[in-house]
């Protein structure tokens, strides 16, 4: 049976996304484009997007969040470093060890049981040393705390590989906090290496630092957002949404004003009303707090909008728009005549920073389509 069984697709335009990694890598100038694949992609598609990463020889490295997704890469055929951003549960430490995954080193004990791990499986350990700036999450401090983490690397050196050292920005919105947080990181990569530590590949910046901030790319850029859709409230024009979320009207009635929608009758209609029925709902991901706001979507290239929604269906307001039963709506994207909703509009709706927060939070019964 040759037909997609799902209520709905997520279509990515693979042409786009290479327009885009091309542009990304002409716009770093020299610096080292590390792709961020974590939480399936931004929903895009874990495997997909790293073969599609791999078609670049200037991509070295690839980042994730989690043991479980470079271990899907590595299953993948996905032979590029892979580098662990967050920390690791400790029984996973030896598996990632074995996957030749590399590990972020975030915290001061961690380094002894690495050595002890690659000692087992007979490899020097990947890392990359975390230092902590200013995010306060996971990293080690300059100063004492990077001291004591080179006495211990220095006592098991031997059993590691130095791939790198890399913080992250909390708060672009503060230009001197995040200047701070810079000029902080350089100091713990110069205190690491004047320790007798190599230090190959600096990185700080992520998509929206690096389109804020070039200033600060230094030797390499975690690129994420800026892969699949450009700046939220600030877009360049250089890079496309490359996503189009889209399912179908299952039904439809007519129905007076005052009429209720959806459970717990709280919502009601202010007008006699045209009302869809599309084969969507929260189970697949559609925000809760999107249909709330009435937010957009795109029927027969006129935007319509989202009344109420149960887990697997929801109803939109039609009134006026020449539809029936069968025609295609986009939640998000470019619709069949060319028109674009695009993903970061409607996430600035929920207060969502980037389009890539609806993405990833598409659910697996979403099919995943890929155009060439």
């Amino acid at each position: 049976m040759n037909i997609i069984l799902n209520n709905s697709i997520l279509s990515v335009d693979m042409k786009r996304v290479r327009r885009n990694v091309a542009t990304v890598l002409e716009e770093l100038q020299g610096a080292q484009l590390i792709p961020v694949l974590k939480d399936n992609a931004y929903g895009l598609g874990l495997e997909a997007m790293g073969h599609v990463m791999e078609e670049f020889p200037q991509i070295t490295t690839l980042a994730v969040a989690q043991v479980g997704e470079g271990a899907a890469l590595r299953q993948a055929g996905i032979t590029r470093e892979i580098l662990i951003l967050g920390g690791v549960p400790a029984h996973l430490l030896r598996a990632a060890v074995e996957l030749d995954l590399t590990l972020s080193v975030g915290r001061l004990e961690l380094l002894p049981v690495l050595a002890l791990l690659g000692q087992s499986a007979g490899r020097r350990v990947k890392i990359q040393i975390k230092i902590e700036t200013g995010l306060n999450r996971t990293g080690v401090m300059p100063g004492a705390e990077l001291a004591h983490l080179l006495e211990e690397w220095r006592s098991a050196r031997n059993h590691f590989q130095i791939m790198g050292a890399f913080s992250h920005f909390a708060d672009l919105e503060d230009t001197e906090r995040t200047r701070q947080q810079y000029e902080l990181f350089l100091e713990g990569v110069e205190q690491l290496q004047a320790g007798g530590m190599e230090i190959p590949l600096r990185h700080i910046s992520a998509s929206a630092a690096h389109e804020q901030f070039p200033q600060y790319r230094l030797d390499g850029v975690r690129i994420g957002r800026r892969l699949y859709m450009d700046h939220p409230t600030q877009p360049t024009g250089r890079v496309s949404e490359t996503a189009t979320w889209r399912t179908w009207i299952t039904g439809l009635r007519t129905l007076q004003a005052g009429s209720p929608l959806g459970y717990g009758g709280k919502v009601f209609l202010e007008r006699d009303s045209t009302v869809a029925t599309i084969a969507v709902g929260y189970g697949d991901g559609l925000s809760e707090e999107l249909v709330r706001v009435h937010g957009p979507v795109l029927v027969g290239g006129e935007r319509a909008r989202l009344m109420a929604c149960c887990m697997d269906q929801t109803l939109v307001d039609v009134t006026g728009i020449p539809c029936r039963v069968g025609d295609p709506v986009t939640l998000f994207g470019w619709d069949e005549q060319g028109n674009l909703l695009a993903s970061q509009e409607v996430a600035l709706l929920v207060g969502e920073d980037e389009g890539c927060g609806l993405t990833a939070q598409l659910s697996p019964r979403v099919a995943r389509i890929y155009s060439k």
